[in-house]
């Protein structure tokens, strides 16, 4: 049994980078108010009983978002595995288990009948109008999943029509999607695939809440979306890195396998380097479990943690926010304190989550499946990596010196205030 590594150095200097030139039609934000706009636990399993603080973003100690490089993509599988039939959840202890929640309530429907839209999402968290004949020639997000979704970019388009986002599509060289070959997966569960409207989820779901959260954060990114043979942690890890190959701006991953019952050992050197990418900010989701999940726990990532997030028009926000109850928190078996996170109750390992937005689906976040058979309504931590990679893609002040979670850090003070948050229990057991 392999020994659970040590953590990694995330304080080396990074190398220089290049500053690419700020789309024509970019959403013009500075850094600051773009990556740190939002209602997070900054100091996530360490917060004051009372409190915790707002939106994060990261490269491990300091990366620098670079510029994009275009690539010729991989060939596509021949047997892709369809994502529809593939569950959310995991059914061992070395796969990985996508954090998109289904509001139960609210069956599918031919149009939105609940669930934030972009522009409620831009005005929660502050973000600009998306201008009105922009062009989504910007900044590329890649986007890791498992399994092949045949539906994500038709999916993508009825989203982007639906509330009036520039279209994003493969014919005007918006959107990409990677099918990485392998081994077949394990048959589905016995009963075989979620039925449509029914309280499971699948990949497909988990595809098309992180396309479409990541197209209300910035509107006039392009999108790379790399679908991994399986959701073994191996096969996600190989999907970062080709991800990472593409030179993005931004990666998010809404997955994870828990660092606990044993696991520890499963995630290896080879899946830790994974997320060591300096110039480009990864992002993931710090899962549904009230526990600590990996990558969430790499000092290399923004752990996004979960907030349930009403509209409320005494404040002057327009907007409150408290924590969400199922939201992944507490302190890291594998890593050590990273010296760039601080105030947080973690003293021998890494306090996840940094940063926190929209998970509960009450009210969630309205969302087109082909494979629930129309809009739904989704949450989960999974909302906010896709969400947090695009305010990072977004950000037009590219001369930045850092960005993601050690600039949130050190600029904590202008973070909103997240009611609710509680101290989180160490070795991953609930904080909240």
């Amino acid at each position: 049994m392999k020994q659970a590594p040590t953590a990694p150095d995330v304080t080396r200097p990074l190398p220089p980078f290049d500053r690419p030139a700020p789309a024509q039609d970019a959403p013009r934000i500075t850094p600051l108010k773009a990556l740190l706009a939002a209602a997070a636990l900054a100091v996530a399993a360490g917060c004051a009983a009372s409190s915790g603080v707002s939106l994060a973003p990261h490269s491990g100690g300091g990366g620098r978002i670079s510029n994009n490089i275009a690539r010729a993509l991989p060939a596509v599988s021949p047997t892709p595995v369809p994502a529809e039939n593939q569950s959310c959840d995991d059914g061992d202890a070395k796969d990985a288990s996508c954090g998109v929640q289904k509001n139960p309530k609210l069956p599918p429907s031919k149009t939105p009948v609940g669930g934030l839209t972009p522009a409620q999402l831009r005005s929660a968290y502050n973000l600009t109008p998306t201008a009105s004949g922009a062009v989504p020639n910007g900044p590329l997000i890649a986007i890791v999943d498992a399994f092949e979704d045949k539906h994500a970019e038709d999916d993508l388009a009825t989203y982007r029509s639906q509330f009036g986002l520039p279209a994003c599509t493969s014919k005007n060289g918006c959107f990409t999607k990677v099918v990485l070959t392998g081994p077949p997966p394990p048959p589905p569960p016995p009963g075989g695939p979620a039925a449509a409207g029914s309280a499971a989820t699948t990949w497909a779901d988990e595809i098309a809440l992180d396309l479409a959260m990541a197209s209300a954060a910035c509107p006039t990114c392009r999108l790379t979306l790399v679908e991994s043979a399986g959701q073994d942690l191996d096969s996600l890890a190989n999907a970062v890195n080709v991800a990472a190959g593409y030179n993005p701006a931004a990666i998010s991953n809404s997955w994870g396998v828990l660092e606990g019952g044993g696991n520890a050992p499963n995630i290896d050197p080879g899946a830790q380097a994974a997320f060591n990418h300096p110039g480009i900010a990864i992002t993931a989701s710090a899962g549904d479990l009230g526990q600590v999940e990996f990558p969430a726990s790499s000092p290399y990532v923004t752990s996004v943690g979960g907030t349930t997030l009403t509209q409320d028009g005494t404040t002057a926000r327009g907007w409150t926010e408290t924590s969400w109850a199922n939201t992944g928190a507490g302190c890291s078996i594998m890593f050590a304190v990273p010296a760039w996170q601080n105030g947080s109750a973690c003293t021998t390992g890494r306090a996840v989550p940094d940063v926190s937005v929209i998970a509960d689906y009450n009210p969630g976040i309205a969302v087109y499946s082909s494979a629930e058979k129309g809009w739904v309504v989704l949450g989960g931590t999974s909302a906010g990596a896709p969400f947090v990679a695009g305010l990072y893609a977004a950000a037009n002040d590219y001369g930045a010196a850092t960005v993601g979670a050690p600039s949130l850090y050190a600029n904590a003070s202008q973070l909103n205030v997240l009611g609710g948050a509680t101290l989180g229990s160490p070795n991953g057991l609930a904080g909240f």
